[in-house]
C-alpha cells in the first residue's frame, strides 16, 4: 500500500519537530545548569516555544497514529484533514455556507449513485438512519427512490429529545445533552409519513428502541446511516446492525472523529475486534467527516 504526498509530508514534519524538541530540551537543560542561569525573559520565551512544539508534536503524532489505524482497517492511507468541512472558508460567511452546501449537493449525488448500485446489483434490504434530527437525510434518500420509481422500507430511529449526556474520555467535547432535539410530530409532517407508509419513525433511546418491536422485525438492511454522534449510541447501532447488514450494503458514519480512541471510530474498532470476518471497502469521505463504506464480506 503506497502512502500519499500529504501523509509523507506529515511524517517528515513530525520527525523534524521531534528533533527540534530534543534540541530545545537540551538548550533548556544547559541554560538551567549554566553559572548564574539564563535571564528570566529568555528562559520564559524558550519555555513557551517548547510548550508550542510539544503541542504540535502531540497533534501530528495523533494524526500519524490515526492514519496508521485507518489504513489497517480500510487498506488506504487517508491524510487527516485540517478543517471541518474541508475548506478554510469559515462557517457563517456567504462563501463558507456556499462551500458547505456545494459539498452537501455533491454528497447527495454520491448517495444517489450508491442507491443506483444497490438496485443494479439486487442488494436487498431497508434503508435505516439512527439519529434523524429533522429528517433531512431520510427525505433526501426517499426522494431519490421516488424519482427513480424504486421502493424500499425506510426507518428513522431517534429519541426526538436530543443527545444523551456525552461521556468524558469517550466522546469529543463538542456536544451536550439535549442537543439536536426535534419535535416528533414536526418530523412526521416533514416526511409526510401519513401518506408514505413505507417511511416509519421510531421514537426512543437506542438502547431501548433497537431491542424491541418494530426494530427487531427488520431482517435485512442495505443502507445504514449512523448519526447518533456519541460513542455509546454507535455501540448500540453496530450491535443492532450485526445480524442485519447484508453483503454489499452501504454503511455511513455521519460524525467520524479523526481519533480511534473516541466516538464512532472507537465504537467501530471495538465492534470489529469482537466480530471478526467483516471486510469493508472505503468509498469516500465528505463534508463534516461523513465516512462511506461498503460491506465487502461478512461472517
Amino acid at each position: 500500500m503506497s502512502s500519499t504526498p500529504i501523509a509523507d509530508a506529515i511524517y517528515l514534519q513530525l520527525r523534524a519537530l521531534e528533533a527540534e524538541h530534543r534540541q530545545m530540551q537540551e538548550t533548556l537543560k544547559a541554560l538551567r545548569a549554566a553559572p548564574g542561569g539564563a535571564d528570566f525573559a529568555t528562559l520564559e520565551a524558550l519555555q513557551k516555544e517548547n510548550a508550542r512544539l510539544r503541542a504540535e508534536l502531540a497533534r501530528l503524532s495523533q494524526h500519524a497514529r490515526y492514519e496508521e489505524w485507518f489504513e489497517r482497517h480500510f487498506g488506504i492511507r487517508l491524510p487527516t484533514p485540517n478543517t471541518w468541512p474541508f475548506t478554510t472558508f469559515g462557517p457563517g460567511t456567504p462563501w463558507g455556507d456556499k462551500a458547505a452546501f456545494g459539498l452537501q449537493d455533491a454528497e447527495i449525488l454520491f448517495a444517489e449513485h450508491l442507491l443506483e448500485q444497490l438496485e443494479a446489483e439486487g442488494i436487498p434490504g431497508a434503508i435505516v438512519e439512527f439519529g434523524t434530527y429533522y429528517g433531512h437525510w431520510l427525505q433526501v434518500l426517499d426522494g431519490i427512490l421516488e424519482r427513480r420509481g424504486w421502493r424500499r422500507d425506510i426507518w428513522g430511529f431517534d429519541s426526538f429529545e436530543g443527545l444523551p449526556p456525552p461521556q468524558e474520555g469517550l466522546d469529543p467535547g463538542v456536544w451536550q445533552a439535549g442537543q439536536y432535539a426535534a419535535p416528533y410530530e414536526e418530523v412526521q409532517a416533514r416526511l409526510r409519513t401519513a401518506e408514505r407508509p413505507w417511511i416509519r419513525l421510531v421514537k426512543g433511546w437506542f438502547h431501548e428502541s433497537l431491542r424491541q418491536e418494530p426494530a427487531v422485525s427488520i431482517r435485512e438492511i442495505a443502507y445504514a446511516r449512523i448519526d447518533g454522534d456519541l460513542y455509546a449510541s454507535c455501540v448500540e447501532c453496530l450491535a443492532y446492525l450485526t445480524p442485519r447488514l447484508v453483503k454489499g450494503a452501504i454503511l455511513v458514519f455521519d460524525d467520524w472523529q479523526f481519533d480511534p480512541t473516541i466516538g464512532e471510530p472507537r465504537a467501530f474498532d471495538e465492534w470489529r475486534a469482537a466480530n471478526p470476518g467483516w471486510e469493508f471497502e472505503f468509498l469516500g469521505m465528505n463534508l463534516w467527516a461523513h465516512l462511506y463504506l461498503r460491506v465487502k464480506a461478512r461472517p
